[in-house]
């Protein structure tokens, strides 16, 4: 973008748990360097989504995280740019025929209690348990993608249709696990869109990592399958807004995204950069600078 406020495109950014927050907050703080004016930063056709079931990257009582002031200015995401996914599956379980589009996930209701165990805060690390909590709320983020696209619209005064690029870390819970709906439901909702996928991969050696990774690996496997099952066209995934399994596979792009690029903390040459801190700003500020 230049200074002058480009009023061209039509761009929707999805975060997807922690991972995909981050990026977003690097993305957002970058518009908040480049464009420290209010009014024409609300000019700008981009719209953020933070989707997560933790709220930790959320203002507190009202007073910004000290990572979101950009310039003495506040560059927090706003209540419009963050879906809380964090729901009660013992509650969905209970009640699985009130969910109808979940029921085909769920199969059996108590091997699925099982498997989903205690999760504590989030996710707890695990897939179905991050896919369930996404597939409860996937009405309200096809209405959050609405809401942004028309917001675009209407800032950028044309109709172009959305790039949407969707943001996440293949092991966690959130991410890995919501990754295959959020894609299929932001085609399901546009089918002309242009959506661009940015998968991180559980990360190489990080001595100062200081969380658990026990899933990090199994997510991660797990998750690029699916991936790569979409978007071959040989697995159809249940229609979380819907009934019965989902084909959105195009011979014209070649999957249901146009583009999944995968990405580590690490390059050819071994050289890393710390995933919570370093590597966000660099896939943020690299989609910033190649938005077309």
């Amino acid at each position: 973008m230049e200074n002058n406020v480009s009023v061209h495109g039509n761009h929707i950014l999805v975060g997807l748990g922690g991972t995909g927050g981050r990026i977003l907050r690097a993305f957002k703080i970058k518009m908040f360097e480049e464009f420290p004016e209010g009014d024409l930063r609300r000019k700008l056709p981009v719209s953020l989504l933070y989707v997560d079931s933790v709220d930790e990257m959320m203002p507190k009582n009202g007073r910004a995280r000290a990572d979101f002031l950009v310039m003495g200015q506040d560059a927090s995401f706003t209540s419009r740019e963050f879906l809380n996914i964090k729901v009660d599956l013992d509650g969905v379980l209970d009640n699985i025929n009130s969910y109808p589009s979940l029921k085909s996930l769920v199969g059996d209701v108590e091997q699925a209690r099982r498997a989903i165990g205690f999760l504590g805060q989030a996710s707890g690390q695990k897939r179905f348990a991050g896919r369930l909590m996404f597939a409860a709320n996937a009405g309200d983020y096809v209405g959050s993608l609405k809401y942004a696209c028309s917001r675009n619209r209407e800032n950028s005064g044309n109709a172009d249709e959305p790039t949407i690029w969707i943001f996440a870390g293949l092991g966690g819970g959130t991410g890995s696990g919501a990754i295959v709906d959020a894609i299929v439901q932001a085609r399901k909702t546009f089918p002309s869109a242009k959506i661009r996928v940015f998968a991180l991969v559980p990360e190489m050696d990080l001595p100062d990592f200081d969380m658990d990774m026990g899933r990090y690996y199994p997510n991660g496997y797990a998750a690029l399958k699916e991936l790569n099952a979409l978007q071959s066209g040989s697995w159809l995934p249940q229609d979380v807004t819907g009934s019965g399994p989902i084909n959105l596979f195009s011979d014209r792009i070649k999957g249901v995204a146009d583009s999944l690029t995968l990405y580590s903390n690490a390059n050819e040459n071994s050289l890393t950069a710390h995933s919570l801190t370093e590597l966000p700003k660099i896939v943020g500020g690299y989609v910033y600078d190649n938005r077309d």
